[in-house]
Order: structure tokens, then sequence, then C-alpha cells
């Protein structure tokens, strides 16, 4: 980042409140002193800083002070376009319309001379995301509205055990694998539950908003509070495990190449890990918790029954 880019993201790091000189510091990995000359200049430019001095002092903008609009540098065009066309793999995204009219957008905020280079740069980089699967999500807009503005809907979802009508308090949408998740506070359930949003077979808005006894909060995943899970890998087990996106991070590698999986998992999520413990075969042994490791041992019994002979 060069010295004018640098002084305009300043700018804009001021335009979201009163900073110290450690604060501004801090973001941009420079010295106090380099940042009094930063300040210096931005002043000599005209811009309009305001200094506070003492113990609650820092610097910020006038409440009526605005930037123009700024033109986008070819590495900010760049990054922009790359997590955008990224974000088109997925297929169903919210907002579609908007998602390519800022394409075209972010052509016309990078000086016309830079545009070559935007495409020569777009086509020697590419980011892995998982395609979507070919489900429909027609009410994906409307969960996500939903969640914003803290609205109950009503819905009818269709799950393994059928079809059921629920009262939903949507609170996050998250995509895994090219699909896309709910996670949402049921009425019915008197609890938070992920759901598969090409599921929903009908989304409206409900006729009034339950009053909850407890707050409505997301599902972590892993927690303090959850039992540690234990797993053994063998070095081939560790190979083929460190590609996986929520576990590769929880790996703990010894000299020799094996090692161990640990993490304190939310016992609902034990279904999906067996499947990969599973698939690991001899390459994974369960040590802790004991609930676990006989969820492996029943599943791997029921699997063998199914190959014996007739």
């Amino acid at each position: 980042m060069n010295r004018v880019d640098r002084l305009t993201a300043m700018l804009l790091y001021l335009q979201g409140g009163k900073r110290t000189a450690g604060e501004i510091a801090r973001r941009f990995e420079v010295s106090r002193r380099t940042i009094l000359r930063y300040i210096d200049a931005l002043g000599e430019m005209g811009i309009p800083i305001v200094a506070e001095v003492g113990s609650t002092g820092g610097y910020s903008l006038p409440p009526d002070y605005s930037l123009p609009p700024l033109a986008l540098t070819l590495h900010e065009a760049f990054l922009l376009r790359l997590a955008l066309s990224s974000l088109s793999q997925l297929g169903d995204v919210p907002f579609k319309g908007e998602r390519e009219s800022l394409l075209l957008k972010i052509q016309t905020l990078l000086p016309r001379h830079e545009r070559v280079n935007l495409e020569q740069l777009q086509q020697a980089v590419s980011l892995d995301v998982p395609s979507s699967r070919s489900y429909p999500t027609p009410f994906l807009d409307r969960l996500l509205k939903s969640a914003q503005e803290e609205h109950w809907v009503s819905v009818n979802y269709r799950s393994e055990k059928g079809v059921s009508q629920q009262t939903l308090l949507p609170l996050h949408l998250r995509t895994t694998a090219g699909l896309w998740y709910c996670e949402a506070y049921s009425y019915e359930r008197q609890g938070t539950r992920v759901y598969r949003v090409d599921r929903f077979l009908e989304v409206k808005a409900a006729m009034e908003s339950p009053e909850l006894e407890h707050p409505a909060t997301p599902i972590l995943h892993v927690d303090a509070s959850y039992p540690e899970v234990r797993i053994y890998l063998t070095v081939r087990g560790m190979l083929r495990l460190e590609h996986e996106p929520h576990l590769g991070p929880r790996l703990q590698r010894t000299e020799a190449g094996d090692g161990w999986l640990s993490l304190q998992l939310r016992p609902e999520e034990y279904d999906w890990l067996v499947s990969i413990v599973l698939g690991l075969g001899t390459d994974a042994r369960v040590l802790a918790p004991e609930e676990l490791r006989l969820h492996v041992q029943q599943v791997a019994h029921e699997i063998a029954h199914n190959y014996t002979e007739l």
C-alpha cells in the first residue's frame, strides 16, 4: 500500500469515529510517529482533522464531513471481482440482481487504463469454491431478511421424518459444501435447529410473534462446555483429514507424523463425525468420549451385518 492509499484508508478509518494515534498505528502496522506525519499531511491537504488531547483524546473528522466518491485501485477491484466470481459459483445466492449490478459498477469505479490489468489478474487466479447443488432455494432471500429484521416466519419443512409445520425465528444463514443452511429457533421444538434451505416447502410471515422464555441464540458447534473428543490418527489418517475444513486446523501432529484430533464438539454433531471416522477405516481410533466410541462401533456392526451372507 503506497502513501496515497494509506492516507485514504486512514480517512475512511476516521469516518468510523474518534481514534487514538496508537489505534491507528496498530491498524496500519506503522509507528505512532508515522501516524503523526500522516495526520500533518492530511491537514496540509485541507482535510479538517479534529485533534483532542488528554486521556480521552484522539483524532476524528467533523460530524458533517464526508468523503467524495473514491475510485477503486486495481488491487481493490481485483479482490472484489474475485470474491463475487467465487460467490457466483454457488449458483443460488441472495440478491442475485444486486450481484450483477455490483460487477458492472466495479468496472466504472476503476480507472479506464487499469481495466485490462484487472482482466489479466482475474485470469491468473481462481478460488476453489464448492459448486452449488441443483436444489432450488426460492426462500433464501426471505429467510435472510427475516434474520436481519428478527421476524418470525411460519414454514412447512421436509425432513427425513416427513413434512412438519413450524414457527421459526431465523438467526443465521451459511453455506457448506454447496448447500445453504439456516440456523433458526423453533418455537415448537423450543430450541435452535439447523435447517437445509432447499427443504423449505413454504415460508411466510408468522401471524404473531411468540414470546420466548429464553433468548434465541445461534448454535455453538464447538464449545468448552461440551465433552472432549479425542481421536488417534495414523500418519495416513492425518494426511487424509488435514484437508477437512472443520477438523484440519484442530489436528495435533507428532514428530513421527501420526497424531490426534482433539476438540470439544456438540454431541448432536456425533452422527456427522461418525461418518468421517468410518471413512478413515483403520487409520482412526476414537479414544474419547465413550458415547462416540460406542456409536462408531454400533454403526460399524450395522454396516458389517449388511454384508453378511444370506
